[in-house]
């Protein structure tokens, strides 16, 4: 029985494992590897293992660092069960069509230049058929409904909290003449007292856990404060005649900000202005959430019955083309735009951005992770000039990051929950290195846990 740690062990990006029986092999997440473009190429198109020997594979978000290679799986020949949540498998096509055409746009864009020097052309990491034979694999599955593997494995998905149809999972992995051995996946932990979702499910009583460690030497901000730390950004622009631009990610961040708009319209906490999702890919996503209820918390509910639909409502416009969204940044009316990408490196808001960026009246709100060498990392930094579509602008408008912001349990979390386990032994993934040393070893002063840190390539054997 051995655990093979093939991508987003040592790193927060690429997430991808194989368990390895006697009588299976199972993979476990199937993510894009995110870096330098040379080097993400050649580790997305070696998968590390034969497609043909994997039994299923078991997802546990819609995040490209975890389903955003799965497309490549299906193009190397994979054509068995994808198990997953009923949630990601709505989201899933939406991630994975938007992905493809992105690599098929790049590569041709890249080609016209080859075409020119004589080069040999360049393939598309995966296309469009490549993402479709991949949806065509999805068995959607609801939390806590066991599910019987390949070699006699158990599979128990639970809300993770993290983002809608999240999952972490239970594992019952059969032994000749012992006990099952039981497992549990922690590869992306949601926090407490988050708008929209439930709080993750504490899986109890494992042998083995294998934990993510994102922010395992970092303390958030009380998710509680989000509300209000928008209700102060928003009143505050909109006070002076500027525009909220809001950069944020498509897939869980977008929908949050408008739950807490919806939250501070209904109080009359801010003023009643025009507010636009301007991003398509959000919008399909705000679509899924609307039709999935049954993932989300009471506290929706309960204003959903006072207000009526949330995700498409009436007083929230969605902007579907590109001449609405010309529209809107050549408006100078106070107003709140919501546009990806939330790390301001493509899509629509550096339109917005190009035209709001040198406007004191106006705010950026940042409200999510800013990697670095990103442009909004640049804001972040306070840089004072900044390149948009290869112009210079200086940075007049008010950048202000709201740090309550955040869908990874932070290390006071991630001790909660792992006490909680009470594990015998523990792999941390999914973090940097100095994030993983520390939460190791938090882990081994505080519970005196047996913590092992892999790397990407190691194999563990279980038995």
């Amino acid at each position: 029985m051995k655990w093979h740690f093939l991508g987003g062990a040592d790193q927060v990006t690429g997430s991808k494992h194989i368990l390895e029986t006697d009588r299976t092999r199972l993979l476990f997440d199937c993510g894009l590897f995110q870096g330098r473009r040379k080097e993400a190429n050649e580790i997305n198109r070696n998968l590390g293992f034969e497609p043909g020997s994997i039994d299923a594979m078991v997802l546990s978000h819609a995040h490209i660092d975890h389903c955003g290679n799965i497309p490549t799986l299906a193009r190397q020949g994979y054509r068995n069960p994808i198990h997953t949540t009923t949630a990601t498998a709505d989201l899933l096509p939406i991630m994975l069509r938007d992905s493809a055409r992105i690599h098929e746009s790049d590569a041709a864009y890249l080609n016209q230049k080859t075409n020119r020097r004589g080069l040999p052309q360049i393939e598309p990491l995966y296309t469009i058929e490549d993402a479709e034979a991949a949806i065509g694999l999805i068995q959607p599955h609801r939390y806590q409904t066991p599910v019987e593997l390949p070699g006699g494995v158990s599979l128990t998905h639970v809300d993770a909290g993290h983002i809608l149809g999240a999952a972490l999972a239970r594992l019952e992995i059969p032994r000749p003449g012992q006990a099952p051995l039981r497992v549990a996946l922690v590869f992306d932990l949601g926090r407490y007292n988050l708008p929209l979702l439930n709080d993750p499910v504490q899986i109890e009583n494992v042998d083995i856990l294998i934990s993510e460690s994102t922010y395992g030497n970092r303390h958030h901000e009380d998710a509680r404060n989000e509300g209000e730390d928008l209700r102060a950004a928003v009143t505050r622009t909109l006070a002076r005649g500027g525009k909220v631009l809001i950069p944020t990610f498509a897939l869980g961040r977008a929908q949050e900000i408008i739950y807490l708009i919806a939250q501070l319209r209904e109080r009359g906490d801010i003023p009643d202005v025009p507010v636009y999702l301007d991003s398509p890919m959000a919008q399909a996503i705000s679509r899924v959430f609307e039709n999935s209820k049954t993932y989300l918390d009471e506290d929706y509910h309960a204003l959903r019955k006072r207000m009526g639909s949330i995700m498409t409502a009436k007083w929230l416009t969605f902007t579907e083309s590109v001449e609405e969204s010309k529209a809107i940044t050549s408006s100078d009316k106070p107003s709140i735009v919501l546009a990806a990408s939330g790390m301001c490196e493509h899509g629509r808001i550096l339109h917005h951005l190009k035209h709001g960026i040198e406007n004191e009246l106006n705010i950026v709100l940042l409200v999510g992770y800013q990697a670095v060498h990103t442009l909004g990392r640049r804001l972040q930094n306070g840089d004072k000039t900044v390149r948009i579509f290869g112009d210079e602008f200086a940075v007049k408008a008010e950048v202000e990051s709201l740090h309550s912001f955040s869908a990874h349990a932070d290390r006071t979390e991630l001790l909660r929950y792992v006490r909680g386990a009470r594990p015998r032994q523990v792999f941390l993934v999914h973090g940097e290195q100095d994030q993983r040393e520390s939460f190791g070893t938090l882990l081994r002063d505080e519970l005196h846990l047996d913590v092992h840190l892999p790397v990407n390539g190691e194999v563990v054997d279980f038995a």
